[in-house]
């Protein structure tokens, strides 16, 4: 099981998503005793907090780059805004 474990990690480590699918088929076969089960549920908590901590990263990721986006856009609207306005006061001033 050990075994199993340290190998699926390396597979999922390396980005071999394929290989670690294959790898994990094979699981149900393998033999267990009550400390690699324990093991095991400590590899999957691992994964989970693992998996959880990317989905996190790459929502504030998406996060910091809308937001920067955003800034950029009210920056061009302000522009905008203020070019609107010089060009009414120039278009006053003529009349």
């Amino acid at each position: 099981m050990k075994e199993f474990v340290t190998t699926f990690k390396s597979l999922l480590d390396a980005g071999k998503l394929e290989e670690a699918k294959q790898l994990l088929s094979t699981f149900g076969s393998l033999p267990e005793s009550a400390e690699e089960r324990a093991e095991l549920k400590l590899f999957l908590t691992d994964m989970y907090v693992s998996l959880s901590n990317a989905v996190s990263q790459n929502y504030l990721d998406t996060l910091h780059d809308a937001i920067a986006k955003l800034k950029l856009l009210d920056a061009k609207d302000k522009e905008i805004d203020e070019k609107a306005r010089l060009v009414t006061a120039r278009a006053s001033l003529m009349q």
